[in-house]
C-alpha cells in the first residue's frame, strides 16, 4: 500500500512599498514610525485579500524618503 505525502514550503520575500505622504509638520522620528506602520498595513492588506496566510519576520526598514519644497 503507498502512502500520500503532503508537502508544504514556506518562503521569505523582501517587498518594497510607498508609504503615506506627510506634510512637513511631521517630525522625522513620526514619519519613519508611521512609513512603516503604513508598509506592513499595505502588505497585509493585499495579503489577507488574497488569503495569504503571513507574518513578519526581520526588521522593517524605511529605505528613503523623498521631500518636495512647496
Amino acid at each position: 500500500m503507498s502512502r500520500q505525502i503532503k508537502a508544504v514550503a514556506r518562503v521569505q520575500i523582501t517587498v518594497e512599498v510607498d508609504a503615506s505622504v506627510w506634510g512637513e509638520e511631521c517630525s522625522i522620528g513620526q514619519l519613519y514610525k508611521q512609513a512603516a506602520e503604513s508598509g506592513i498595513a499595505t502588505l497585509y492588506g493585499v495579503l489577507n485579500k488574497a488569503g495569504c496566510p503571513h507574518r513578519v519576520v526581520g526588521d522593517v526598514k524605511v529605505i528613503g524618503v523623498i521631500t518636495e519644497a512647496a
